[in-house]
């Protein structure tokens, strides 16, 4: 199905869905990738800014008091430092600036450094080794910070906006492309109803003109060859063959009938009146034993042409008596269409032939004229409505005619 869209697009609806693929690809490399080196701009950014702290602290000439610790906390919070403390050895803070996003710390270890990740912060403990600075005897310190990288996070926020802004971009090109690929099949849609409406016309045109040429001398062979076949005795040949040129004659007939009544557009006449009545004027005169009707959600009253439509049903529920009985009729109001159902117990129809069942003269019957469901479709159709025929639910074709609310 998607490989018979794809060959139904238009070229600059692929071209379109294309760029919106590559756009899509684009952002989320890019969103990858700065993904990827995240981690190593937030640690470098936190160490630099680390090392600046450290660099401010040495400055102080000895152990920083509170107010000290709050100018560095200030001096650097555009930076990102969130959080400074001087640490003893067993952890415990002994003054500090800002607010840690945990309290608590750790017995300090002989090792360097120590970094840590929380709530988007970096959080970095590392020996003051102040000594130069500050003098001999003045203790083993630590120093504690909370950095918020902020070009870290500036850089992972623009890859995230840069792959939604890709996306949506992406969302309405295809938008676009969709737009595009329904308004070409509307228009191939538009174009074959288009020709089939100027073959069809030339078609009546030209039934028409034979069926009048053909109405009378027909009617005349007809008549004479009646009257042959009732002069001549019964049992021979001879009035075995009259008898097949008045039923050759018969069967003509009612080709040109259809004929005239295919080419028949006029008005229709409407009136109010019970579908479920006419289907039942229907089959009066059919097996009652083959054909079921449930009319239960039948409307009282429709806007229809009785004789027109009648002339539907006939033709349907023959063909589907022809194909296989039981035949199920089914009448029923669905939301604002009257819904009728002609679904018989035969073969059913071919999927490839469901489209062409209604064109005129297309028949799989050896002495079928092929009008019947052409003069049907057209009659639904200058009703406002649609027929089709699908495969019924235990076999066999079902035929179903929706007309609209007048």
């Amino acid at each position: 199905m998607l490989t018979a869209m794809i060959r139904r697009a238009p070229p600059l609806a692929i071209a379109i869905v294309l760029v919106a693929g590559a756009l899509v690809a684009a952002a989320w490399s890019m969103r990858r990738t700065a993904s990827a080196g995240y981690s190593a701009v937030r640690d470098g950014e936190a160490l630099t800014l680390g090392q600046t702290v450290r660099g401010d602290l040495a400055d102080l000439g000895g152990p920083p008091t509170a107010a000290d610790l709050e100018a560095v906390l200030s001096d650097h919070r555009g930076a990102g430092l969130r959080y400074v403390a001087m640490l003893d050895s067993r952890g415990h803070v002994a003054v500090s600036a800002g607010t840690p996003s945990i309290e608590s710390f750790g017995r300090m270890e002989r090792g360097g450094m120590r970094i840590d990740h929380t709530d988007g912060r970096v959080r970095i403990e590392v020996r003051a080794q102040f000594r130069r600075a500050w003098g001999p005897g003045r203790g083993a310190w630590w120093l504690a910070m909370e950095i918020e990288p902020a070009h870290a996070a500036e850089m992972r926020g623009a890859a995230s906006r840069t792959l939604l802004v890709g996306i949506i971009a992406a969302l309405l090109l295809l938008g676009i492309a969709g737009w595009l690929v329904r308004r070409e099949l509307q228009r191939r849609a538009q174009e074959r109803e288009r020709e089939r409406e100027r073959r069809l016309a030339s078609l009546g045109e030209m039934s028409a003109v034979l069926a009048h040429e053909i109405k009378n001398p027909l009617a005349s062979l007809k008549g004479n060859a009646q009257l042959l076949a009732s002069m001549l005795p019964a049992g021979e040949k001879s009035k075995a063959k009259a008898d097949r040129v008045v039923d050759e004659a018969v069967r003509l007939e009612k080709l040109t009938q259809d004929l005239l009544k295919f080419v028949r557009t006029g008005e229709l006449k409407r009136e109010k009146v019970s579908p479920a009545s006419i289907v039942r004027e229907v089959v009066h005169d059919m097996p009652a034993d083959a054909i079921t009707i449930d009319d239960a959600a039948a409307p009282e009253t429709w806007s229809i042409d009785p004789a027109r439509i009648r002339e539907v049903l006939v033709n349907l529920v023959d063909n589907a008596l022809a194909a296989g009985a039981p035949v199920k009729i089914r009448v029923a109001r669905e939301r604002r269409v009257l819904a009728i159902e002609v679904a018989d117990s035969g073969p059913g129809v071919n999927p490839e032939d469901r489209e062409k069942i209604f064109e005129p003269f297309f028949t799989a019957k050896t002495r079928g004229t092929g009008l019947g469901l052409a003069i049907a479709k057209r009659v639904v159709e200058l009703h406002g409505g649609t027929i089709r025929v699908d495969e019924g639910q235990g076999g066999g074709a079902l035929f179903r005619i929706e007309i609209p609310e007048a």
